[in-house]
């Protein structure tokens, strides 16, 4: 007797787990069928984007206007950005790169009616920040951008040419405190370490000089003018020093006089140093010996040096410390033997 209702409860048992087993199988097959392709979440997805990246990459200028102040900043034909408003200058990288990366992440949840009552509720009548974007072609619009809710991370915005308002994700990164200092790029070379192809310094001015360093990328290491195989560490170390080199002040603001004093110091400059990126385009850069003086500005005799780069509109005011990076030699970027190293 114990043994019959042993074996019908393991007889119920498998039964169960049989059922069990054939329910997860439907369910399973019924998911696959019922999925949406992935082309179109795509494509959904697409739709909940406030601005579309083809229209990112038609955006000529954006003029930001936030507590701080008014800025803009334009594309020229070669895509490069330059601050134009209110001061010429080279742009921040960093800065576009994160404007451009928050209008293209603009992700609708919902759409209101932009009537009066919501417009005041959302603190549209009195944005936060205004974001004016002008397209190739001539085409504009603005953005206005609302109260942030800090419950859910969320804020309301509008588009001059949408007559709704429109609940989005908050922008990942703040705009509203971005200043003037933000904008301007201090960096004197604009490239990265992996876009150099060649490397070189000049003593004087070119064509009436002689290379003093040269280095070569070959892709799985560095070379110098003979072909001989340099410390690539060496040579990277030192690249990224003369990648980073900064300025505290740029002469974007000239008199007639510093004009000429800047002619007469770039006649016969120290050096000059050569860039060429692997699409082949050469930047040239020149680099005056330590000033005493320059007209209408105040400054210590003999403490600073000034660059002037071909792909920049303005001279750059570097500390008289960071004049060595120019002077460097080819020896020290010469590859060690093994016995060398032991002895």
């Amino acid at each position: 007797m114990l043994v019959k209702i042993s074996t019908d409860r393991t007889r119920s048992a498998n039964f169960l787990m049989l059922m069990f087993a054939i329910v997860l199988i439907i369910g399973g097959l019924a998911s696959e069928f019922f999925q949406a392709p992935t082309s179109q979440n795509t494509a959904l997805s697409r739709y909940q984007l406030l601005i579309k990246p083809e229209q990112i990459d038609q955006i000529e200028s954006i003029q930001l206007d936030n507590r701080l102040g008014e800025f803009t900043i334009t594309k020229d034909k070669s895509n490069q950005w330059a601050l134009t408003s209110p001061r010429n200058l080279p742009s921040n990288t960093a800065t576009v790169n994160n404007i451009l990366n928050n209008l293209k992440e603009i992700k609708i949840r919902q759409i209101l009616p932009k009537d009066t009552i919501n417009i005041s509720n959302f603190s549209l009548d009195s944005p936060l920040m205004k974001i004016k974007i002008a397209y190739f072609g001539g085409k504009e619009n603005t953005l206005n951008i609302g109260l942030v809710n800090p419950i859910d991370n969320s804020t309301y915005v509008t588009f001059s040419n949408k007559e709704a308002i429109y609940h989005v994700d908050a922008l990942k990164s703040s705009m509203e405190g971005l200043s003037l200092s933000n904008f301007i790029e201090p960096r004197v070379f604009t490239q990265d370490l992996n876009s150099i192809d060649n490397f070189k310094i000049y003593r004087g001015k070119i064509p009436s000089t002689k290379i003093r360093l040269s280095v070569k990328n070959e892709g799985d290491g560095w070379l110098d003018q003979s072909g001989n195989t340099l410390e690539p560490k060496a040579v990277e170390d030192y690249l990224r020093d003369v990648l980073s080199l900064k300025s505290a002040l740029i002469l974007d603001k000239r008199t007639e006089k510093l004009d000429k004093a800047l002619t007469r110091f770039f006649a016969n400059p120290s050096y000059t140093a050569e860039i060429q990126n692997k699409d082949g385009e050469k930047v040239f850069y020149e680099v005056s010996y330590l000033i005493n003086t320059l007209p209408d500005i105040k400054m210590e005799k003999r403490q600073t040096f000034i660059v002037k780069a071909s792909n920049r509109p303005h001279p750059y005011v570097i500390e008289k410390k960071h004049l060595n990076i120019f002077s460097k030699s080819q020896r020290s970027f010469k590859k060690l033997s093994i016995k060398k190293l032991f002895y």
